[in-house]
């Protein structure tokens, strides 16, 4: 799997086949993580495994960001089920990515 870049917006199965990349990454970490940092945030690159927490989910964006500043990464709320996010900065030259015609 190649890593989601923010030059166009994902397909529906990109973004389900890359959370699914995400959450086996998280999986082993997951009891560690929670005695240590429950309620914070991390930010995973679902195709190298590289990850950043946080105390918000901007934060630990932003940390991964500055090494990869196009991946679209996932992010999840530590110790919690329901919080997960994918997320990106927009296009660098301002313009809205193209959708290729996929949903």
């Amino acid at each position: 799997m190649e890593a989601l870049t923010t030059d166009h917006l994902p397909t529906r199965q990109e973004i389900n086949a890359y959370g699914e990349a995400a959450r086996k990454i998280y999986e082993p970490l997951r009891s560690k993580l929670e005695a240590k940092y429950w309620g914070k945030y991390i930010t995973i690159h679902p195709v190298n495994g590289d990850y950043a927490i946080g105390r918000s989910l901007e934060a630990a964006d932003n940390k991964l960001r500055k090494k990869y500043p196009e991946v679209i990464f996932y992010t999840i709320r530590i110790g919690y089920r329901a919080v997960a996010h994918f997320g990106g900065r927009g296009a660098s030259d301002g313009k809205r990515p193209e959708r290729n015609g996929h949903d």
